[in-house]
């Protein structure tokens, strides 16, 4: 097989929460040293922003990164794309914290920005990027994501009327904000013309509703065990759960690692 660019999201798909910590499994560790010594390139296309994915990325040795769902692209240090959400979409966000309504943040290229966070959220976001993070959302001047959390997403404040140039995510939990015309596979497909390889060389493994279009975009699209149906359904192939040794799996039924 000839060299593949392989996608993996983080959480839910490289790390695992089995258990209540956060932990990249064994069996993982090996299929990304086996995808490299077989001649492939793993990658990581991740909603986190670059300085919450590079403690994994760097744990794992990847240096090509699609980060906050396709608005934040890079190669090692070299910045391949950064597409910022427009300034209405920053208006409304301070707008609606200063009225009260805190259960939003937002993502640039070093700091979340959130006015609300308790000891456990900080504590695993500084963890995440080696430094503290956390900003007011009044120091916030440019952003690739922003999210608004709450019971009733439909009711946010935050997007309660559609601001332009803005794609809304709506999952059961929070609803997520990113540039319009930004995805995972499309990051994906602009990492590929920036570094010279084919659509068709990417494999792309996912375990969310935002993997889901990459999933059906890449050459093979894997979905790891624990995805809802409605992923699975855009994948592929369906393996087991990561902590079963899933990723590893599904590399050696694709002949990525044969020969290892």
């Amino acid at each position: 097989m000839g060299r593949r660019y392989v996608f993996f999201d983080i959480d839910g798909t490289l790390v695992s929460y089995a258990g209540g910590t956060g932990h990249i499994p064994d069996a993982t560790r090996r299929a990304v040293e086996l995808l490299r010594r077989n001649g492939h390139v793993p990658a990581i296309a991740t909603a986190r922003g670059a300085f919450l994915a590079r403690g994994v990325a760097e744990e794992l040795g990847i240096g090509l990164l699609v980060c906050c769902c396709g608005a934040h692209i890079l190669n090692g240090t070299e910045v391949l794309s950064a597409v910022w959400l427009p300034e209405g979409a920053l208006r409304r966000l301070r707008g609606t914290v200063s009225e009260g309504f805190v259960r939003s943040a937002a993502l640039d290229d070093r700091c979340v920005y959130m006015d609300d966070e308790d000891e456990a959220v900080r504590d695993y976001l500084d963890g995440q990027a080696g430094y503290p993070c956390i900003r007011p959302v009044a120091e916030l001047r440019r952003a690739f994501l922003m999210y608004s959390f709450s019971p009733d997403p439909s009711a946010s404040p935050l997007f309660r009327e559609p601001i332009e140039g803005v794609v809304l995510d709506r999952t059961q939990h929070f609803i997520e904000a990113r540039p319009a015309g930004t995805s995972k596979w499309r990051g994906i497909l602009e990492a590929a013309r920036r570094l010279g390889f084919a659509p068709g060389d990417v494999v792309a493994f996912g375990d969310g509703a935002n993997d889901a279009e990459m999933l059906r975009g890449a050459s093979v699209g894997v979905a790891v065990g624990g995805a809802p149906d409605a992923v699975k359904a855009a994948a592929d192939l369906v393996t087991d759960d990561i902590d079963a040794g899933g990723i590893l799996r599904a590399c050696a039924e694709l002949g990525l690692t044969d020969g290892a």
